[in-house]
């Protein structure tokens, strides 16, 4: 049996195999979203001996010097939970790597920080099983994190916009304080923006909020998507997940 699939044979019904995040990113490449390519470890593969010669050959059609090697739970970004945060991601992976960066993801659903979030958040045990996404890193000059609404206010209408240089790391972890912009989502207009590293240009700002409202209106649901600028300007997104903190927001568990 493969232990892996591309982001190709991937969509949002994959849940089970591919944890809410492989999910997600196979459902946007097949949607036609600019999404870096990749493949996952699935669950089928999770306490197994991995097929190392199987997993070498989709790193080397990537044709990448880098991956990103993100853990992607099976009870991950859903409509009321998000494991952001709880699970480990490894960034500049090389091939030689590569295992060890997987093992350590599976390592992580197990660790007293994972197991607690999991208690709090009643989720069982036959749901904390996870798949690895192995993505091609994207050579960023920004880097940032979107909302196709406003977590703060839970206004609909509106699209908040962080960026920073490099990586999206630096921002995630509060290493930096980014540029802020906030978007009227119905005219496409810059309502205000808050600069203090002049990341990004106003035509760069509406095309990332474009592709927001594109996939806000794929899924159905207000979006927190990360994204990302390569050195030729083209821009990348590398995960959408349900934002969980808007108010009135159906409570049910919806995986995407």
């Amino acid at each position: 049996m493969t232990q892996i699939k591309t982001f190709q044979e991937i969509s949002k019904s994959d849940v089970a195999i591919a944890g809410g995040k492989g999910a997600s990113l196979g459902e946007m490449t097949q949607a036609g979203i600019p999404v870096p390519g990749g493949f996952i470890v699935t669950t089928d593969a999770y306490n197994q001996p991995l097929d190392e010669k199987e997993i070498f050959a989709a790193f080397d059609k990537l044709e990448a010097q880098y991956v990103a090697v993100r853990s992607s739970a099976t009870a991950e970004d859903s409509g009321s939970t998000s494991w952001a945060g709880q699970l480990e991601t490894y960034l500049n992976v090389t091939k030689e790597n590569l295992i060890d960066s997987i093992k350590k993801c599976w390592a992580s659903i197990k660790t007293a920080r994972a197991t607690s979030y999991a208690q709090s958040n009643n989720i069982p045990g036959d749901k904390q099983k996870v798949a690895v996404v192995i993505q091609k890193m994207v050579d960023s000059q920004m880097a940032g994190v979107m909302f196709s609404a406003n977590p703060v206010t839970s206004d609909r209408n509106q699209i908040i916009l962080e960026s920073c240089f490099g990586l999206g790391e630096s921002l995630v972890q509060g290493l930096v304080t980014p540029d802020n912009f906030l978007i009227d989502k119905k005219s496409l207009t810059i309502i205000n923006k808050n600069l203090t590293l002049n990341t990004l240009s106003d035509n760069q700002v509406i095309e990332l909020s474009k592709l927001a409202i594109l996939i806000e209106n794929h899924y159905n649901f207000p979006q927190d998507i990360e994204w990302a600028i390569d050195q030729n300007n083209k821009i990348f997104i590398l995960q959408s997940r349900p934002i969980t903190t808007l108010n009135n927001v159906n409570k049910k568990i919806q995986e995407i």
